[in-house]
């Protein structure tokens, strides 16, 4: 379902920036997902049930600071081609790889996921993480399916709307989030279907993820005033807004993760 066209969404750029990733280090750690490496790990266990490839190209859609690709990379011996639009996040990306011996099984390729650098059907898997919410999603669904072998997997989690959302659940996330839709469970198994993707699961984890909240740390509190001393106190509250305006409707019921594995016909 589509924001309404008259709120002001803000920018995923405005998003993204240094603070949002000293901030998010702390509370999601390298990851930058809710979950943090579980949810990672969760998404590869399934995976591997439903025969992700081993030793192939795999294309990530939007990568960040690149931790699930650098896990994904050593689990599955697969060279990743990793996509995000932020320079930052994708040195950082590099650098990591390096670091961990396995920089050239990480190539990190600045685009936009709604047009892939990328030549039809050559690549062997491909991999997201709660990213596709700030996408068009049909639009990437669509570069996924060309980029992708006939048989290729797509395994990916995503932020979506679990009941129908009013105009004032979007008022609450634009200023915040900005997410120009939230797609639902059934959204996407119909996207999937209509790009030539034959559906191997589709599972709500919401209260999985839940599960694996961890407790606030001994020296939060010290954290965020080491935190404020360094950004301001109207960072610290601007980056606690997402996180509490998302967990409101998250506990309404609302909103949650959803998680999918398709494979190319």
């Amino acid at each position: 379902m589509d924001s309404p066209a008259d709120l002001s969404l803000r920018p995923v750029a405005d998003i993204y920036d240094e603070p949002w990733t000293a901030w998010t280090l702390r509370t999601a750690g390298t990851h930058l997902h809710p979950g943090r490496e579980v949810a990672t790990v969760n998404l590869i266990e399934k995976a591997v049930l439903f025969g992700f490839p081993s030793g192939g190209l795999v294309l990530e859609v939007a990568s960040a600071l690149g931790g699930p690709a650098r896990v994904v990379a050593r689990h599955f011996s697969a060279t990743m081609i990793c996509i995000d639009m932020n320079p930052g996040m994708q040195r950082a990306l590099r650098t990591s790889a390096w670091q961990e011996g396995i920089g050239m099984r990480c190539q990190g390729v600045i685009a936009r996921t709604e047009r892939l650098p990328i030549r039809d059907a050559t690549l062997d898997g491909a991999w997201s993480q709660d990213a596709l919410c700030h996408m068009d999603k049909p639009a990437v669904v669509a570069e996924v399916a060309r980029v992708l072998k006939a048989g290729g997997t797509f395994a990916f989690t995503d932020w979506i709307a679990r009941t129908e959302l009013s105009r004032d659940d979007w008022a609450a996330l634009a200023p915040v989030w900005g997410f120009p839709s939230l797609f639902t469970m059934t959204e996407y198994v119909a996207a999937l279907a209509a790009n030539g993707f034959d559906l191997l699961l589709a599972e709500d984890r919401t209260f999985a993820l839940a599960g694996h909240r961890p407790p606030a740390p001994a020296d939060q509190q010290a954290f965020e005033l080491a935190y404020a001393a360094r950004w301001g106190e109207a960072e610290l509250a601007r980056q606690k807004a997402p996180g509490e305006a998302w967990q409101s409707l998250a506990v309404q019921g609302k909103t949650g993760v959803g998680m999918f594995i398709a494979r190319k016909r």
